[in-house]
């Protein structure tokens, strides 16, 4: 009962982060550069250390095709993205971007329900270790979009994590392929995601903050392992 409670509570933390993310604007701050650099020490070594390994062990033990899901993920990701910078001009782009970051996050959110129930049928500890790099890059998407306007239709796009986390546990039946290729949608997704817009360039950013995340997540993960 309790690894359905969990994952709840836990999509009902995001969607709220989600909200208020958005409607503050909490990722201009200036302040959010020191934790946009620890959020990316955070994700980095979260996919490379756990995530990604995680993911290897479930689609060797089902089919290898499944890796599949890993690429479509970045590459989904990175064409809707080039092809509104390249096809819209400048006073457009905002708006279009806006729709990709709604509609894309959306569904993105969605998935990381349904992840948040996967990792919470194994243990609790994977559950959180999945939790708090999700969190983050809710908290700091750097797409330059604008909030939505419409309170309810605001609320329903945050409620995405909470929709996926729902769905996963009333559909029971769900296919393990299923999970595990989901698991690989997001890994692609999250993967642009740092990438592009979480691992700040050039002389932006702090490498001590990247690094504490990276000591600080190892330490986490390593730990989980023994326990």
């Amino acid at each position: 009962m309790v690894n359905n409670y969990l994952p709840i509570l836990l999509a009902v933390i995001i969607s709220i982060t989600y909200y208020y993310s958005n409607k503050y604007k909490i990722k201009h701050k200036e302040w959010n550069r020191k934790i946009v650099s620890f959020s990316a020490g955070v994700s980095i070594t979260y996919l490379l250390l756990e995530l990604f390994p995680t993911f290897t062990e479930a689609a060797l033990s089902l089919d290898k095709i499944i890796f599949i899901s890993i690429p479509i993920g970045f590459i989904i990701h990175h064409i809707l993205e080039k092809e509104i910078y390249i096809h819209n001009k400048r006073r457009e782009l905002i708006r279009m971007l806006t729709l990709e970051e709604n509609v894309f996050s959306f569904v993105y959110h969605l998935i990381i329900g349904v992840t948040l129930v996967t990792f919470a049928k194994g243990s609790a500890t994977s559950a959180l270790l999945f939790f708090i790099p999700m969190l983050s890059f809710t908290f700091l998407s750097n797409l330059p979009a604008n909030s939505h306007p419409l309170k309810i239709k605001a609320i329903f796009l945050s409620s995405a994590t909470l929709i996926g986390a729902i769905t996963a546990l009333l559909w029971t039946t769900i296919p393990t392929w299923l999970e595990i290729s989901l698991m690989g949608l997001a890994i692609g997704i999250l993967l642009f995601t740092i990438i592009r817009h979480h691992i700040p360039f050039g002389r932006r950013g702090h490498i001590g903050y990247i690094t504490i995340g990276f000591i600080i997540y190892s330490i986490l993960i390593i730990v989980s392992w023994y326990i």
